[in-house]
């Protein structure tokens, strides 16, 4: 398994490698002799190279199922934002160079005279700057979901098709490689939004899910039970989410990403606990059995499918025991007789969620529970504070290296756990982790 992921992965990057460098290639090849200084070469080169790294930091996260299972769907993310970054800087060394080139100089920014390239040059670079600065602040500011969504992919679609003029009516299309090479770009671009806004809805209406119930837990939460509409209902693996969406047809723009809480062996039935927070999860526990829903996925890498270990230790904070859940209720369905360890911790004792499910499972699979929560009554009888160096010296187990670890839960937890867990030399290829943020 291990083998077949580098090898999907080391074809991805071929993919995006030569997807993203051909263009630089036909001009150096093609058109090297036509720039009338190194000026205008090295603002061509650095706007051919922006399109480019802006056609990829779009198809990312685009729910690839093969690029997401190879990186990670954490690693895509973040190549996705320094591809934007990188794109950004290109776009600035474009500017610059150009305007060394061009004789005009600074006068080309007296927008009441400007040419149509010039105007469409500068909405692509206004919306591109508005597109890095709004996702830079986003987790300061802490927009919306929904509403901070629209507004990027809104800024996205505007950056392509400013630049697009640009390249249009500046003239870059003359040269027969050139327009294969810009052709390529606009086919791709255009795919990937198809198969993202067109292909993904029509499969999920295809392949549709009916509430069975909605039921309160442990934790303030809410669990919604689905069963597939006519169909099988999706495999997936333990551990993997989707993105659910409420809504007359699959195309409405609104969905959020949940982990699948239950049993990976029935796929027909898929539930979903969430903390009963905010306007989406409020709409949820007003859900009625028979409401038909719209799933897409399954996504994700947080699975112990493959694994060969000892054992395994889940690590989970708040809502992230929901993916650890998940795989040891497929575990205790597949009868697994290995020795497993769960530290989940929470705020305070009310806020620990799915109690009741642990303790059955615990009577089904040989699993150690050890519960951590920072604010307690006097009569609290388990661990106090966070889940820490102190607390894991005193709770992992024997010959810790041989065990494999799967840690899910706020990033900055998942962070400190996993740097935590490396100090105890333990192998990164061990260390399985999913953060829970906006995605």
């Amino acid at each position: 398994m291990l083998r077949s992921r580098r090898l999907t992965r080391a074809y991805w990057l071929g993919v995006l490698l030569v997807f993203t460098y051909t263009p630089v290639a036909v001009i150096l090849l093609v058109q090297h002799s036509r720039f009338r200084n190194v000026a205008t070469e090295v603002s061509v080169i650095a706007g051919v190279l922006a399109v480019s790294f802006l056609v990829v930091a779009l198809a990312l996260p685009t729910r690839v199922h093969s690029i997401l299972a190879s990186f990670g769907i954490e690693n895509v993310l973040r190549t996705h934002r320094v591809v934007a970054v990188i794109a950004t800087v290109l776009v600035i060394v474009h500017i610059a160079a150009a305007l060394i080139g061009d004789p005009r100089g600074f006068r080309i920014f007296d927008l009441s005279h400007a040419p149509r390239p010039v105007w469409a040059a500068t909405l692509a670079t206004a919306a591109l700057l508005a597109l890095v600065v709004s996702a830079l602040r986003r987790r300061r500011a802490k927009p919306r979901y929904e509403g901070w969504r629209m507004v990027h992919i809104g800024l996205a679609v505007l950056v392509l098709v400013f630049a697009g003029l640009h390249i249009f009516w500046l003239g870059g299309l003359h040269s027969p490689a050139m327009r294969a090479c810009y052709a390529a770009l606009a086919v791709a671009a255009l795919l990937i939004a198809g198969r993202r806004w067109i292909w993904l809805p029509v499969r999920s209406h295809l392949r549709s899910y009916v509430v069975e119930n909605v039921r309160p837990v442990s934790g303030n939460a809410v669990t919604v039970a689905v069963r597939a509409h006519e169909h099988g209902g999706l495999p997936f693996r333990a551990g993997q989410f989707a993105w659910l969406k409420i809504g007359t047809s699959p195309f409405v723009f609104e969905e959020h990403p949940f982990t699948i809480a239950s049993t990976a062996e029935r796929p027909h039935i898929k539930e979903f606990t969430i903390k009963a927070l905010g306007d989406f999860s409020e709409l949820l526990i007003g859900l009625r059995p028979g409401r038909r829903v719209y799933l897409d996925g399954p996504y994700g890498r947080f699975t112990v499918d493959g694994i060969r270990s000892k054992g395994l230790v889940f690590i989970g904070g708040g809502v992230g025991i929901t993916p650890i859940i998940s795989i040891l209720r497929t575990l205790a369905d597949r009868g697994d007789e290995g020795s497993h360890l769960l530290l989940v911790g929470a705020r305070t004792e009310e806020d620990l969620m799915l109690r009741e499910e642990l303790t059955e499972l615990r009577s089904r699979l040989d699993l150690t529970i050890v519960e951590v929560v920072e604010s307690h009554p006097p009569e609290w009888g388990g661990e106090s504070g966070r889940i820490d160096s102190g607390l894991l010296d005193r709770v992992l187990p024997r010959r810790a290296r041989h065990h494999d670890y799967y840690v899910c839960g706020p990033p900055a937890m998942v962070v400190a756990v996993g740097r935590q867990l490396r100090e105890r030399g333990i192998s990164t290829k061990r260390i399985h982790t999913e953060q829970f943020d906006v995605v």
